[in-house]
């Protein structure tokens, strides 16, 4: 990244996180005219912050949207860092809609859903399900094993049974990568 480009991702992160309404609003239009990958990270910040409803939803419309390149590892760097924890729901579906493919972060994807509520583990599964990409088979495999160890320490219930299917489609992943 040019400094050029640094500067202006400075100025950026700078105005959203500056308490002005008007500043954030402006931040946000810019993104929205002139985004990069490297953009994605103070939006996912900015979305998790207690910043005013309006701006939070015009940024996870931008988010959920956006088609950049490179913009994964973004995604999956919010998802890792419990700072985030409380929008990892929407961080997902942000990932489904944008057509990402994390094929090398499909254990990840799958940890978090073992570890979820309902409506995570509901958005992991659509996020696994909208993968069209090999996925590969250590992180199948390792999906497979996070999943089945958590299913064997629930008790039987709804949760229990959407992770249950979660698993389904993890088997069915692998079956057919062989």
């Amino acid at each position: 990244m040019s400094t050029a480009q640094q500067r202006k991702l400075q100025e950026i992160q700078n105005d959203l996180f500056s308490g002005d309404d008007a500043l954030c609003a402006k931040a946000i239009s810019r993104c929205e005219e002139e985004g990069t990958a490297a953009m994605v990270e103070p939006l996912i910040a900015f979305y998790a912050s207690e910043a005013p409803s309006q701006l939070r939803q015009r940024v996870a419309e931008l988010l959920g949207t956006l088609k950049v390149s490179g913009s994964e590892q973004y995604f999956l760097l919010a998802l890792e860092n419990r700072t985030f924890a409380h929008v990892r729901k929407d961080l997902i579906g942000f990932m489904w809609s944008t057509g990402l493919q994390p094929v090398d972060a499909v254990a990840l994807i799958s940890q978090l859903a073992a570890e979820g509520d309902y409506p995570l583990i509901l958005e992991c599964l659509t996020l696994l399900e909208s993968i069209e990409d090999a996925i590969p088979e250590d992180q199948l495999l390792e999906s497979i094993a996070l999943v089945h160890t958590r299913l064997n320490e629930m008790e039987q219930g709804d949760l229990r049974r959407l992770l249950g299917e979660y698993l389904v489609v993890l088997n069915r992943l692998r079956a057919m990568a062989e």
